[in-house]
């Protein structure tokens, strides 16, 4: 079946559940197979990140995040881990790498507390959805560098999500 039928097929089941007031919800549909698995990332997330010791894993701190991922790849992430005026808001790439698998990269521009431009981050993720496709986990390699790309410092994390 070809992707306009899917679609078709999704929005037509959607209706006939919303005529006959049924409880399901279209995000269930969208993971019971009515879309492609390529696409079952696509969405808002509400995350919590949690910074985490690269060698032995305890946690350092934790912090809430808002992603999007669309349906062309393309992503956009905002954390409240640092102020506002300390960072931008993040853009990246994501694809899938196999079974509820994704590959997420994503790089934001830092800023020192005179306002002046510090370098980047740039956070590369390995996430996993889960069977309902309204939850994802994944771990994190974090790079910090300076303005003309000096690697400055390594990171880890994990992160739980949920749905919007």
């Amino acid at each position: 079946m070809n992707i306009h039928a899917r679609r078709s097929m999704f929005a037509l089941a959607t209706c006939l559940l919303a005529a006959l007031g049924g409880t399901a919800s279209a995000r269930q549909f969208a993971f019971d197979g009515w879309l492609p698995p390529t696409l079952q990332l696509a969405g808002v997330w509400d995350v919590q990140v949690t910074l985490r010791n690269c060698t032995t894993g305890a946690a350092l701190v934790s912090f809430p995040a808002m992603d999007l991922f669309t349906a062309d790849g393309s992503s956009s992430e905002v954390g409240v881990g640092m102020p506002p005026a300390a960072r931008y808001p993040s853009f990246g790439r994501w694809h899938y790498i196999g079974p509820r698998r994704f590959d997420s990269r994503f790089s934001f521009f830092r800023f020192a507390s005179d306002q002046s431009y510090a370098g980047t981050q740039d956070v590369h993720r390995t996430i996993v959805l889960s069977l309902d496709g309204n939850h994802y986990s994944s771990t994190s390699s974090v790079a910090i560098y300076d303005t003309q790309h000096h690697l400055l410092q390594t990171g880890c994390a994990t992160e739980t999500a949920v749905r919007r």
